[in-house]
C-alpha cells in the first residue's frame, strides 16, 4: 500500500505513520512530496497529514484542502514531538543559523533567543537536516538525524514537553468502533444566533464537540463555514437527528467517522 506523506525522509509525518500503519500490521510504501497541496493533488489514494500541534494550534490552510478536496478521514494519530538541534558541526559554539518548518522555530523559540541564532524557514523539518551547512543546526527529529548523518547536539529542545501533533489518515485502513465525527457545515443565512442554534443541534442531543473552526467560505467578506468533531459515529443514532437539525441551518459535508485516537 502506497501512503502519500511530506517529505523528506525523517518528517515526524514518517513517523506517525509508522505508527499507525505498524497497528494494523500493514506493510507501506512512503510516498514522499514536498507540501501538502502535492499530496492532495497526487494520485497516491491513501495519506497521512498533519492536523494541528498543541503548541501551535491547527496547521494553516489544511481545513480549507480537506473541505476543496472532498477528502474521507479515517483515522487519527497522535504523536509526542521531541525536537533535537542537529548539525554537521560537534561543538555548539560553532552555531551561528538554525534551520526548521516555521512552527519547530516558535516551539524551540527559548533556546534560539538564548543563543542569538539568525533562523532559516524550511518547508518540512527533515528538509532542514537536509539542507544543513557550515555553522548551522537543523530543528528536526533524531529519525532525521540518523538519515542524513548529523551529531545530535541536544535533545528535547522544545520550550514545553507538551508537545504534540494530531495526524489525520485520509482513505486509510480501520478498524475498532468510530467514536469521532468530522463535518463541515456551511450556513445557508448569516443571522444573530446561528452559531448558538447550530451548536444546540448537537448540546440537544448529547453529543459533545472536540473541535470547532470557523474559516471564510471566500465568497465575501464576513461570509464564514465551520469544521467541526463530534464524538460520535455517523451512524448513530444521536448523529442522525443532530444532522436532521442541522440541515435547517447549513449544509452539511460529513468527512468522515473513524476511532478516537485519545490523548498521548
Amino acid at each position: 500500500m502506497q501512503v502519500a506523506l511530506l517529505g523528506p525522509e525523517g518528517t515526524y509525518t514518517q513517523q506517525a505513520a509508522d505508527r499507525y500503519f505498524s497497528a494494523f500490521d500493514a506493510d507501506y510504501t512512503p510516498v514522499f512530496y514536498s507540501t501538502i497541496t502535492e499530496i492532495f493533488d497526487s494520485d497516491v489514494e491513501t495519506a497521512i497529514i498533519a492536523f494541528e500541534n498543541s503548541l501551535g494550534g491547527g496547521v494553516e490552510g489544511m481545513i480549507d484542502l480537506l473541505r476543496e478536496r472532498d477528502a474521507t478521514i479515517t483515522g487519527e494519530q497522535i504523536l509526542e514531538i521531541e525536537h533535537c538541534l542537529l548539525s554537521r558541526e560537534r561543538d555548539l559554539e560553532a552555531i551561528e543559523r538554525v534551520r526548521s518548518h516555521p512552527q519547530a522555530l516558535t516551539q524551540c523559540s527559548s533556546l534560539v533567543r538564548e543563543h542569538g541564532w539568525e533562523t532559516v524557514e524550511a518547508a518540512s523539518t527533515a528538509r532542514a537536516a537536509s539542507e544543513v551547512g557550515p555553522n548551522e543546526a537543523a530543528l528536526a527529529s533524531a529519525l532525521a538525524g540518523e538519515v542524513h548523518g548529523l551529531n545530535v547536539l541536544e535533545e528535547g529542545v522544545q520550550d514545553t514537553n507538551s508537545n504534540a501533533t494530531r495526524f489525520l489518515i485520509l482513505n486509510g485502513p480501520t478498524d475498532g468502533v468510530n467514536d469521532k465525527t468530522s463535518l463541515i457545515l456551511d450556513p445557508s443565512e448569516d443571522r444573530s444566533g446561528l452559531l448558538h442554534s447550530i451548536l444546540g443541534c448537537f448540546s440537544g442531543h448529547g453529543i459533545n464537540l472536540s473541535y470547532v473552526q470557523s474559516r471564510p467560505t471566500k465568497r465575501e467578506l464576513g461570509d464564514y463555514y465551520f469544521y467541526l468533531e463530534a464524538e460520535t459515529d455517523r451512524k448513530s443514532e444521536a448523529f442522525g437527528k443532530a444532522r436532521q437539525c442541522l440541515e435547517t441551518y447549513a449544509t452539511v459535508d460529513v468527512l468522515g467517522s473513524y476511532p478516537s485516537a485519545g490523548r498521548p
